[in-house]
């Protein structure tokens, strides 16, 4: 990941998200979950600007934020200055104190790219959840997602960000390599007086699961499976899974 959460390039994807999704939506789900099996504390990774942070602040609930980037860390602090940001990496953290449920949100497990990505993540996880805390996570459905970029080979996003039209020209990939990895090259750029200004590109290598491989990890780190929840996101379909940490 080069530019896409760096600079200014933080504030046009922000902007960029507020099209796609309706947070308050997107809060109200996972904290439905949550409430469910009686968290009392989260933690959510890939807290990114700050979004769910600022509703979780609103509704009084204890919650922390890890972000492995700084400039999108400065935007949250901004957008909820009383709530916790953590730097870091979801394949290796420790909280000072474990929590009843985390999150991984905004499909940031696309990022793991690796099976030992996944393997130190997930344990990670489990080392900082309380017994029978709860792991709430979305992933890209391989089955359905590889597919869908076969056909459609060009993506165009658009977002107003500080007065300017910005739009974001997605192309995928499939590669040859291990695991169902696809090649994500993204333009950013603008349009003005009939000009187009080409103002960041990004190249990413991402990852798309299947549901049998996301069972199979959580099974080997010790989680139990409560729910498997299909949902349908912007020009993603995606599982959402919430698993146990078992007792020891």
């Amino acid at each position: 990941m080069n530019t896409l959460f760096t600079d200014k390039m933080a504030s046009v994807y922000d902007a960029m998200y507020q099209t796609f999704i309706d947070y308050n939506e997107e809060y109200d789900f996972y904290n439905t979950i949550i409430q469910k099996y009686e968290s009392q504390s989260t933690l959510e990774i890939g807290s990114g600007t700050g979004n769910l942070a600022l509703r979780f602040f609103q509704n009084n609930q204890k919650y922390l934020g890890l972000d492995a980037s700084e400039d999108m860390i400065a935007i949250a602090k901004k957008r909820t200055s009383k709530s916790t940001f953590i730097h870091g990496d979801m394949r290796e953290f420790t909280l000072e104190n474990p929590v009843d449920s985390i999150l991984i949100t905004g499909r940031s497990t696309s990022y793991l790219i690796s099976n030992e990505d996944v393997y130190y993540c997930f344990d990670s996880v489990h080392q900082n959840l309380n017994n029978e805390g709860v792991f709430v996570f979305d992933f890209i459905d391989a089955n359905r997602y590889i597919p869908y970029c076969e056909n459609n080979k060009s993506i165009i996003h658009k977002a107003n960000c500080e007065g300017i039209l910005h739009y974001r020209d997605s192309n995928w990939k499939l590669t040859t390599a291990d695991n169902f990895l696809m090649e994500w090259t993204a333009t950013y750029y603008t349009i003005q007086d009939n000009e187009k200004e080409v103002i960041a590109e990004d190249f990413s290598t991402v990852r798309v699961f299947t549901l049998n491989e996301i069972e199979l990890f959580l099974f080997m780190k010790g989680f139990e499976i409560l729910e498997v929840i299909d949902r349908k996101t912007y020009a993603f379909d995606t599982y959402v899974i919430v698993a146990k940490k078992k007792k020891k």
